[in-house]
């Protein structure tokens, strides 16, 4: 029996059902607004974590420069090459976001990673359709808008999980604090949300 059809069939009168189905609408509706303008801030934020990076690097060569001298420790001269590395990456990313090809390309890596448990959860009893099933997990192949619903409350928590990844990492390379047991609870927590919920989940949104 389809998913739709179950939730029918579950007691819910037909008419909360239409109008379950119309804040779905008007949910989806701003879900779509919502991915539109998240892209363009998470545009901004790669931007600027880049440009910091970079100007915090060049402020270090510079105090060299006017004092003489090798500055800071052993630890700080270690990270000037993976805090180059770091801020040209992420305005690389930023731009290919802007302009979709990074995002293609990260669907591309990322997809044949075992991921989205989520759903093997929702499905633990093996009693829901697997066409149903298959209509929550693809947008394009959702029929009804309470199926569209789902995917974007999992899209959502999918994008949380990448920005608590590229914060994180940001912040552990690029911190002075040598104390980054936050740093990785953040990133951590991020993988696992990451897998639970897909990687890719969001990505096609952002297009």
């Amino acid at each position: 029996m389809e998913f739709s059809l179950q939730i029918k069939s579950s007691g819910v009168s037909e008419d909360i059902f239409k109008d379950v189905e119309k804040w779905c609408m008007f949910f989806n509706g701003f879900a779509v607004t919502f991915f539109f303008y998240m892209k363009i801030i998470f545009v901004f934020i790669l931007f600027s974590i880049g440009f910091l990076t970079l100007l915090k690097l060049r402020g270090i060569y510079k105090t060299e420069r006017i004092k003489g001298t090798k500055i800071d420790t052993e630890d700080e001269n270690l990270l000037k090459k993976p805090r180059l590395i770091l801020g040209t990456f992420y305005i690389m990313m930023a731009f290919g976001i802007l302009f979709n090809f990074f995002t293609l390309f990260l669907i591309i890596v990322l997809d044949p990673l075992p991921d989205r448990f989520i759903f093997d959860l929702i499905n633990f009893s093996g009693k829901i359709d697997p066409k149903a099933l298959n209509r929550i997990q693809d947008l394009n192949a959702a029929k009804y808008p309470h199926e569209k619903t789902i995917y974007y409350l999992v899209a959502f928590i999918s994008l949380g999980a990448i920005l608590d990844v590229v914060l994180s990492i940001w912040h552990i390379i690029n911190s002075n604090n040598t104390d980054h047991r936050k740093s990785f609870t953040l990133l951590m927590s991020g993988v696992v949300i990451g897998m639970l919920t897909g990687w890719t989940t969001c990505l096609p949104l952002f297009l």
